[in-house]
């Protein structure tokens, strides 16, 4: 007699990047995501992934953390809750500005340069 649950099927997000719930501060009222500045895929989509650091630039909107821009999206400050697909224009999500972080699972390199720029982030 097997016991031990199956895993059938992966909701998409479903895995966790908090390594813990004890501190925790949520981005009041969301971000807006900049799509224009959005590099799409060879599909058309324009995906952010669940965890990715992200940059506020001069016009108010959030992107992707890039180490090498000089746009403003080189100075992380939040990390996205939840994968969007910003395609279809500017999507306004949730992220977290402080929280502890699983660092496996955040879709970029957790290098010292982006710990430094991100002090209310604990990677763990």
């Amino acid at each position: 007699m097997r016991l031990q649950p199956v895993k059938s099927f992966e909701v998409q997000d479903s895995y966790e990047i908090l390594a813990s719930y004890d501190a925790i501060r949520e981005v009041v009222n969301g971000i807006t995501i900049d799509s224009a500045a959005v590099t799409a895929d060879g599909t058309g989509k324009k995906v952010i992934l669940k965890g990715m650091p992200l940059s506020k630039l001069a016009n108010g909107k959030y992107v992707p953390y890039n180490a090498a821009g000089t746009d403003g999206s080189e100075s992380p400050s939040v990390i996205l809750k939840q994968t969007v697909d910003v395609a279809d224009g500017d999507h306004v999500v949730g992220g977290y500005e402080m929280a502890k972080v699983i660092t496996e699972r955040i879709p970029v390199t957790v290098d010292q340069a982006l710990i430094d720029k991100m002090p209310l982030i604990q990677f763990a």
